[in-house]
């Protein structure tokens, strides 16, 4: 006869929570089912296996609440199931993949949810964003139709890759999308809910070589140059691009990101989203006159650009300053668009003309791939990049 068992493993650090999860036992097989429950020790009663309500705070007693309604729930789930697979042959395996086969549907998109879901849990929220911007361009190439797993099959891959292609994707964003892709299907192969076709077979998951575009020096002075004042939006754009190139390639992202409290001592002193890294920029009279014009702290945002807002999230903000950024090219007659990378490869590209050494390049830049500059770093002044950057700038 089978039985299931509902378990709490604990986090390894005290601070943070458990997981439930489901002991499936059939004719001496031991199975189990992870959930995306998670809770905190003293939230658990072992002995009676149930969920311990805190009365006192109403939020978290709401929360555990509804804890406790899904736990049951899947706990009646899996007894109806074990029912009907009585006696089955590999009858715990068979458990496991009835339940997830019914609690997912079969279908990719609550399976790709779920996995964003555990990926957040687990603290990996830059995976999770990228499986997530995945799931949106495969529901648009779907007309958000949803799909079961097992009919993923390789005619279903060929036309996304050729569906990205027709939307004008670059080949490493294509193949990007599909290694995601072919890690959700794997994952849920492994889970049973699909056999193995190998769908991805034909599609391309490598990774080229890209060409570093970056403007030369004249472009600059044109752009610097350029009558925008009939349209501010492209102004502001335009200003933001020159504050990425001022301060050494910032991304846009850690751009939007700042705050006046980044400002100490006539430097800007941030973290880099991508990396962790601190970087330290001198605030020069170029970059002074830009925070001065647009750095103004309000009531309705805590940043120092208005670039992000309640409204409107990093990623649209991003989209829109590539599409501005996109229609001042136009106005200087550029074959090859701005963007707002173009600003970080253009500062590295102005400052090895400028023979700054390649190991001050890749300090300022805040690289931290190159093994060589490291060596260099430990005795390495601060206001020797001051001074490579400040003499670039002098430059444009």
């Amino acid at each position: 006869m089978a039985s299931v068992r509902i378990k709490f493993r604990p986090s390894a650090s005290p601070d943070k929570k458990g997981v439930i999860y489901y002991q499936i036992i059939a004719k001496r097989k031991v199975k189990l089912i992870t959930t995306s429950f998670r809770l905190f020790p003293e939230e658990w009663d072992r002995k009676k296996s149930k969920v311990i309500f805190d009365w006192e705070n109403e939020k978290r007693l709401k929360e555990l609440l509804i804890l406790h309604k899904k736990i049951e729930s899947d706990y009646h789930q899996l007894v109806r199931i074990m029912s009907l697979l009585k006696d089955e042959p590999d009858e715990a395996n068979k458990i496991v993949i009835y339940y997830k086969r019914k609690l997912l549907n079969d279908h990719l998109f609550p399976f790709m949810e779920s996995c964003i879901s555990e990926l957040k849990e687990a603290g990996r929220k830059k995976t999770s964003s990228t499986y997530t911007t995945t799931l949106r361009s495969f529901r648009k190439f779907r007309n958000n139709k949803d799909i079961r797993m097992d009919l993923i099959d390789a005619g279903v891959a060929k036309e996304y890759e050729n569906w990205l292609i027709r939307q004008q994707i670059c080949p490493n964003t294509t193949s990007f999308y599909m290694r995601i892709l072919r890690a959700v299907y794997n994952r849920a192969v492994s889970a049973g809910l699909t056999p193995q076709h190998y769908p991805f077979r034909n599609v391309y998951t490598g990774i080229e070589k890209t060409v570093k575009r970056a403007v030369d020096q004249r472009v600059i002075h044109r752009l610097k140059k350029l009558d925008l004042s009939k349209k501010p939006n492209l102004i502001f754009a335009r200003d933001m691009f020159l504050f990425s190139l001022y301060t050494r390639g910032m991304a846009f992202v850690d751009i939007a990101h700042l705050t006046p409290d980044h400002i100490i001592n006539n430097y800007i002193e941030y973290k880099r989203q991508k990396t962790g890294q601190i970087l330290r920029i001198k605030i020069e009279p170029a970059i002074r006159e830009i925070i001065n014009q647009y750095g103004i702290r309000t009531a309705e945002s805590k940043y120092l650009f208005p670039i992000l807002t309640a409204e409107r999230k990093y990623e649209s903000s991003l989209r829109m300053q590539n599409y501005r950024l996109h229609l001042i090219s136009s106005q200087i007659g550029l074959e090859n668009k701005l963007s707002s990378y173009i600003a970080r490869h253009t500062w590295a590209s102005l400052a090895k003309k400028s023979k700054i050494p390649i190991r001050l390049i890749s300090e300022g830049m805040g690289h931290e791939n190159e093994r060589t500059t490291r060596i260099y770093l430990a005795s390495l002044d601060q206001s020797m990049i001051d001074q490579a950057s400040a003499r670039l700038l002098a430059i444009l």
